[in-house]
């Protein structure tokens, strides 16, 4: 019976084909509206996440060197000579900490580590062959002491270094 008075009447059959067309015209067009922007906000996430990764990679280079020095100076007592480099990466690395807001702490902590590592400096050896005993018991106390805090800027590194994986993963 519907369908008799549609073919019966053209007009009503426009409206309701019209009606019909400008109902799914506009569904799919909310569908679209609604899929664009989760792209939209998939695409931001992404370049965020690209960003954030971009400003871990100095940090990370420099701290991967900073490692591989004290690595090199291990078990090995070292003057105020031997810190140059240990000096250069620190310094690098505190430069870097203000454009690095997710790992600032850390970073902050590596270069306080670096610092007391490089007080640990022991004094230049006297030109004489011969050191007093009382002066050689202190030197390994201190000695001692360097490779104390040589250990405690291998931790606050790859304390570093794991924050930044985590970062990296997310």
């Amino acid at each position: 019976m519907l369908l008799s008075s549609l073919i019966n009447n053209p007009s009503e059959t426009t409206v309701i084909v019209t009606g019909a067309a400008s109902f799914v015209t506009g569904t799919l067009g909310t569908l679209t509206l609604a899929h664009h922007k989760k792209a939209l906000a998939w695409v931001k996430k992404v370049r965020c996440k690209d960003e954030d990764i971009a400003e871990l990679a100095g940090p990370a280079a420099a701290c991967e060197a900073l490692y591989a020095e004290q690595c090199r100076l291990a078990r090995t007592p070292c003057y105020e000579a031997d810190f140059t480099e240990i000096t250069r990466l620190a310094n690098t690395i505190n430069g870097r900490i203000e454009h690095t807001e997710a790992i600032r702490a850390e970073l902050e902590r590596v270069v306080e580590c670096a610092q007391t590592y490089v007080g640990t400096a022991l004094p230049e050896p006297p030109a004489t062959a011969r050191i007093p005993c009382a002066d050689v018991r202190t030197l390994m106390i201190q000695a001692m002491r360097q490779e104390s805090a040589r250990v405690v800027l291998e931790r606050a590194i790859n304390s570093v270094n794991q924050k930044i994986t985590t970062l990296r993963r997310v």
